[in-house]
């Protein structure tokens, strides 16, 4: 028995590694219900839930905004799915400071360009260009985020 949990877990940890390799799909349903997982895990204080999808991509429920951030290898393509929210996207990062490995965090953007997102908008975010979600009090917005590499 021990073996089998031990096989079980390594499984789980290899599928969480990486992307899949073969096709994966989510019908409207499971993806639903994914968005009911993603809120019902809101952290108060961040104003953020999420759900995985698979290591490159996962919807996002927020309720508040996020940290101004920076991915500095990595894109982001975001696709609106519910609620709606505004995207600074651009300008200088305030108080930046590393927060995970090729991530940087800070308090807020000065500058900027103002993206209104909707269920249904697509924004692409480069790699290496400061981004924040701005939610009006009251309001909330989930979006399906998959990550990018972006090619030299």
């Amino acid at each position: 028995m021990k073996t089998v949990l031990l096989l079980v877990t390594a499984g789980v940890a290899l599928l969480t590694a990486a992307d899949p390799t073969a096709p994966v799909y989510w019908s409207s349903a499971q993806t639903k219900d994914l968005d009911k997982q993603a809120a019902s895990r809101l952290n108060k204080e961040s104003g953020l839930g999420t759900s995985r999808l698979m290591d490159s991509a996962f919807i996002l429920y927020r309720e508040g905004n996020s940290m101004a951030e920076i991915h500095t290898k990595q894109a982001d393509v975001i696709v609106a799915r519910d609620g709606e929210c505004t995207m600074l996207v651009g300008g200088k990062i305030v108080d930046g400071k590393p927060s995970g490995q090729d991530e940087i965090r800070g308090a807020s953007i000065e500058g900027g360009t103002k993206f209104p997102m909707a269920a249904g908008d697509t924004l692409y975010v480069p790699a290496n260009t400061v981004h924040q979600f701005v939610i009006q009090p009251g309001k909330h917005f989930t979006a399906t985020i998959i990550k990018v590499t972006p090619k030299p």
